[in-house]
């Protein structure tokens, strides 16, 4: 009776979501990571343990979209910027323990009597790893260490090179074998099909965006774009991983690396999707297999000896090279010998093709979950002993305590959506505040702060991003003006950030209005908006400096806070500049040695809005503003109004008063 009521929907899913529950944190009190109580789980509960759940096509299904997920977000996770600060080495070190791991798995596979399409994949298993033991760097903060971004890098390298083999392997398995025709035709159409998702994708999104705004609405984007892309994949006859993979490439180009977008999508993958595929990856292991048969035992040693003594190889080869401690070295390959998150798919995979037995895949797993227990052992044995650059670890104090004032939290959430993107970039708050005028009448005072308040939870609400730390500020004072500029002095503010319609001109006081009495009368930066078009639309952050704006010594802190902005919205940085700065740009550039791609201009004659009218739609403007109100207006003019009201797009001004 138990039985047919677990093998009923309702059954089903409270046994799944009980053992991705339990299982994660009774591993992590054993210092394990959850992963590994997951697939266990799913051997205890499945038909080679107590046979609660069935090899079912109920859990198959699941288990192919939680795959599908799983190569999304080993995609989505890959960090360019840090693999071009380190290219160089990283590309020698990818190439390595690429390399490496790949031989040595062909050999075995050799060994086991495997043909050459099951050699090759078997090999591909190995060249990948898993940083799973990343966060104890985290918690060490030395992941800005060299060997480390070395180490981060590489995985980039080696994730593409096990994909690439997979879509070959897996394209000659369906063609027949590998010939040299049916090797270029595969390879040309995934060189076509890789151009159409990486840099197609992203056009495409950008133009959506545009069109169409929406938290929901863009959730759902991204997940049809994903499923395109693995189905497409299969049209061209190969594993719908691939194009998962691709399709995590392109939306990480296309969104803001900490989109509130991205963290949906990949928060439904990992409380789901991915825990249900590694749980039928346990569900389908027999770990009797090895009290049974010897040769499992012999084929999960040499599997086991292939994992650590391939990885162990090149990273003693990459210490070599570049002399790193000893500390780094072990550091090194306690975080490159771990195999779990392509490693599985490969397996799982070679398993349904008929590529690998069960015995193999048995003894496979088995190595995984060693590795997976060793990997953050070493890590936090050595990690502590590293070292790292201060300089890389300074973080930009201007987006550290981000105040927005709320008026209406519709016309806010742009505002708002900017500053959780910048203080997340950063490591940094968000302080939200709403002012109420202290009326004279106790009445109507408690009516304004609770109005107030209630404004304040509806941004929240709005908002919904729970990594943006958020503090919800109401306040009363005797106008709009002195309530922002008393809060942020008394919150120690970094930057305010206020809205902008583009109607009044910055160096005319009208009626004392808000904006002017904050910008002139706060020792705090200001930037002010006018943000019209949704940020994940945007192509570019363009940096205009026209002659005279502000004086040489403050561009090298106009510099760094574009390149944060250019980089929380992960779009390229374009420094558009007047003749007589290009010099001081070309020296800031060169010494800022940025991860992140900038491109210098000159200016060329006097900055009129109709020039840029073609750029406004997919650009992030930003004009530099310093000094006193009557600096600002001999230097900017009423340039920003024109800019303003010229097109429909965003613009900012960042105001420093020192």
């Amino acid at each position: 009776m138990l039985l047919e009521l677990l093998n009923k929907p309702v059954g089903f899913f409270l046994l799944a979501m009980t053992i991705i529950l339990i299982t994660p944190l009774l591993s992590e009190r054993l210092k394990l990571p959850g992963i590994i109580g997951i697939i266990i789980g799913g051997m205890l509960i499945g038909p080679h343990g107590f046979g609660l759940m069935q090899d079912s096509d109920r859990i198959q299904f699941l288990a192919t979209i939680g795959l599908v997920y799983l190569m999304f977000s080993a995609g989505l996770e890959v960090d360019i910027n840090q693999f071009m600060r380190v290219r160089t080495r990283a590309l020698v070190f990818g190439l390595i323990t690429f390399i490496c791991p790949q031989l040595m798995g062909m050999a075995l596979g050799y060994i086991l009597g495997l043909d050459w399409l099951g050699m090759i994949l078997l090999g591909s298993a190995f060249a990948s790893h898993t940083l799973i033991a990343f966060p104890i760097l985290t918690k060490f903060g030395v992941t800005r260490n060299e060997a480390i971004a070395v180490t981060t890098g590489a995985t980039v390298l080696t994730d593409i090179g096990a994909f690439i083999v997979l879509a070959v392997v897996l394209g000659a398995k369906s063609g027949g074998g590998i010939t040299v025709s049916y090797f270029i035709q595969l390879l040309v159409m995934l060189l076509i099909f890789t151009a159409v998702i990486i840099f197609g994708l992203p056009r495409v999104g950008k133009f959506i965006f545009q069109k169409l705004t929406g938290r929901a609405v863009e959730f759902q984007f991204v997940i049809v774009v994903l499923f395109i892309s693995a189905f497409l994949a299969e049209l061209i006859g190969v594993h719908e991983v691939v194009g998962a993979f691709l399709a995590g490439l392109a939306v990480n180009s296309m969104l803001p690396r900490h989109s509130p977008v991205n963290s949906h999508v990949l928060f439904i993958g990992e409380s789901f999707f991915i825990p249900v595929f590694l749980l039928y990856s346990g569900l389908i292991t027999d770990p009797l297999t090895f009290l049974k048969s010897p040769k499992t035992i012999a084929i999960a040693v040499g599997v086991s000896i292939v994992a650590y003594a391939s990885k162990f190889i090149a990273a003693w080869i990459t210490a070599k090279i570049y002399k790193y401690t000893k500390s780094e070295f072990w550091t090194v390959y306690g975080l490159s010998h771990a195999q779990a998150a392509v490693t599985i798919p490969t397996l799982v995979i070679g398993l349904e093709t008929g590529l690998f037995d069960s015995t193999l895949f048995n003894a496979a797993i088995l190595m995984i979950l060693l590795t997976s227990i060793t990997s953050p052992l070493i890590v936090q044995r050595f990690a502590p002993d590293l070292k790292t650059v201060e300089a890389d670890e300074e973080v930009l104090p201007l987006f550290g305590r981000i105040l927005v004032p709320i008026a209406d939290s519709k016309q806010s959430m742009g505002l708002i959506s900017l500053a959780s993107l910048l203080a997340n970039s950063t490591k940094g708050k968000v302080l939200a505040v709403s002012v109420a005028r202290d009326a004279v009448m106790d009445k109507d005072r408690d009516g304004s702060f609770t109005l107030h308040k209630d404004l304040l939870g509806r941004v929240s609400d709005l908002m919904n991003d729970p990594e943006t730390e958020i503090e919800m500020i109401p306040r009363l004072a005797s106008s709009h003006a002195q309530g922002i500029l008393q809060t942020a002095h008394e919150k120690n503010a970094s930057l305010i950030l206020m809205g902008w319609r583009g109607k009044r001109t910055l160096r005319e006081n009208v009626l004392g209005s808000v904006l002017d009495e904050v910008i002139w009368g706060s020792d705090t930066p200001v930037m002010i908006g006018k943000l019209e078009l949704p940020l994940n639309s945007m192509q570019r952050v363009l940096f205009l400096v026209p002659a005279k704006t502000v004086p040489p010594i403050i561009l090298r802190r106009m510099l760094e806070a574009n390149i944060i902005l250019a980089k929380a919205l992960n779009v390229p940085l374009l420094v558009r500049t007047d003749s007589s700065y290009m010099q001081t740009f070309e020296a800031l550039i060169a010494v800022a040695n940025a991860d992140h791609f900038i491109e210098l201009e000159a200016l060329k004659g006097h900055l009129k809005p109709e020039k840029l009218e073609h750029e406004a739609i997919s650009s992030f403007i930003v004009l530099p503003g310093f000094g006193s109100r009557k600096r600002v207006a001999d230097t900017l003019g009423q340039m920003p109004e024109h800019l303003a009201k010229s097109f429909d797009g965003n613009l900012a001004i960042l105001h420093f008063d020192e």
